[in-house]
């Protein structure tokens, strides 16, 4: 019989370079070039200061960067107490700063009270990526109650300004608000192939922003916690995390809990998986061992068609799923009792030709945000 595996998730420390670029990922933006042809907009979003002074309307920004790898220079104490003196006097690109670093836990506790309040104090300031920032901490309850009409708010104030915002509007807008009919594939387990759950446009837009941080799947050896290639999964990943996660990938997120008939706040954040020729998911369950608040649904959402295999398989139960761009497939993990299901086994068989692009919502039994504690979850 075949073997069973499961996912597996690892940390390891991070150097202080690596930690500021990972704490600024949000507020310098997504850091892709991307273009939405149906949008009818091309909007650069790159590290080039002038297509973020394009987007965000300010020409210092990327100047602070650069101010706080200065001072990194003299060490990492010096860089860190910079950044809190200059967020102390109100500069708001430190406040970012330092507001993720407190959502990340990195030079000092987490705290993703503080982090919002920095948000929250920069975003006061006209800052345009500290009020992307906030509207996403907004919809995710990151440090504060969620109020998806308040997050909406925000980037509509902000789109007069920031390209960005504006292109958040119109694609989330695209997606259809209720979930078409499912058509179910089988009823115990539950499976069901939901067409045009999500739009073209949005696929195009979840596609962009993961391209930029798109990494070779790895576990962690524990013989040595070198990083080693995935045994079951060889393409590449991208997870969004709470405060990279915009108007348009929380509306999927929403379309994500209307099909599986759960809770948005359960989800995990949004995973995306790119598969080049040759590449495939081995069979494997997405329920995890161990775990209090198991994964109960997956929702798996295709981003592109025109691809070769890459077939989604159930091979216990001998069902085979292609899917066109916007469908998604639906189906439950656990058992009645709320143990992993061993019929839904399912693999992502080998692509032959062109590149395949899926978006993963794994959704736990309750409440689940990726910052917080297991019992405050």
């Amino acid at each position: 019989m075949r073997r069973r595996r499961r996912e597996q998730t690892s940390s390891s420390s991070v150097s202080f370079v690596r930690a500021r670029h990972r704490a600024t990922r949000s507020i310098w933006g997504p850091h892709v070039a991307e273009i939405s042809r149906r949008a009818g907009k091309m909007v650069a979003i790159c590290r080039d200061p002038l297509a973020f002074v394009q987007l965000y309307g300010r020409r210092d920004a990327m100047t602070f960067e650069q101010e706080v790898q200065a001072v990194a220079r003299q060490g990492h104490d010096a860089a860190v107490a910079f950044v809190h003196q200059r967020a102390a006097e109100g500069d708001a690109d430190a406040m970012m700063m330092l507001a993720q670093w407190r959502c990340w836990g990195h030079f000092g506790s987490q705290d993703l009270a503080e982090a919002y309040r920095l948000t929250e104090a920069a975003a006061a300031t006209g800052h345009l990526p500290a009020m992307l920032t906030r509207a996403s901490m907004l919809l995710t309850r990151t440090g504060t109650s969620r109020d998806a009409d308040a997050a909406r708010a925000i980037v509509e104030a902000a789109a007069p300004r920031s390209p960005l915002a504006a292109q958040h509007l119109a694609i989330a807008d695209s997606i259809p608000r209720e979930a078409p009919q499912p058509e179910i594939l089988s009823d115990d387990p539950y499976i069901a192939r939901i067409p045009g759950l999500i739009s073209r446009d949005a696929c195009a837009f979840v596609m962009a922003r993961a391209m930029p941080m798109l990494q070779p799947s790895f576990v962690i050896d524990p013989a040595n916690g070198q990083r080693v290639p995935h045994p079951i999964r060889t393409s590449a990943g991208a997870a969004f995390p709470p405060t990279d996660e915009d108007l348009v990938l929380h509306t999927v997120n929403c379309r994500a809990a209307t099909a599986s008939n759960t809770d948005v706040g359960r989800g995990e954040p949004l995973h995306v998986l790119r598969y080049t020729p040759g590449q495939e998911y081995r069979p494997h369950l997405d329920a995890l061992p161990g775990v209090e608040n198991q994964r109960s649904h997956t929702v798996l959402i295709y981003l592109n068609d025109g691809y070769g295999g890459g077939e989604t398989e159930f091979p216990e139960l001998g069902i085979t799923v292609r899917a066109q761009a916007g469908d998604a497939l639906v189906f439950r993990n656990t058992t009645d009792a709320g143990r992993a299901d061993a019929r839904t086994e399912h693999a992502g068989l080998p692509v032959t030709s062109g590149e395949k692009w899926l978006a993963t919502r794994w959704i736990r039994q309750a409440e689940f945000h990726p910052w917080k504690a297991e019992t405050e979850r």
